[in-house]
């Protein structure tokens, strides 16, 4: 979708960087900001998945982007 600077000018954004190579995401998209806690490792998992953490009692898989 493409969108031209008007569009654009007064909106916010959630900028990040993963790896070396940095993002945004319109703020009105992002749910929640978390610190990163430890994982749960998974045995025999594949190596992009880091593991799960228990997010209000739903299990969530922890997945490495930068490798996947």
């Amino acid at each position: 979708m493409q969108e031209n600077a008007s569009d654009i000018a007064g909106r916010e954004f959630l900028a990040f960087t993963l790896g070396s190579e940095e993002y945004g995401i319109d703020i009105l998209k992002v749910q929640e900001i978390r610190g990163y806690e430890a994982v749960t490792r998974i045995a025999n998992a594949p190596e992009f998945i880091k593991g799960v953490i228990n997010l209000r009692g739903i299990i969530i898989p922890v997945v490495d982007m930068r490798i996947k």
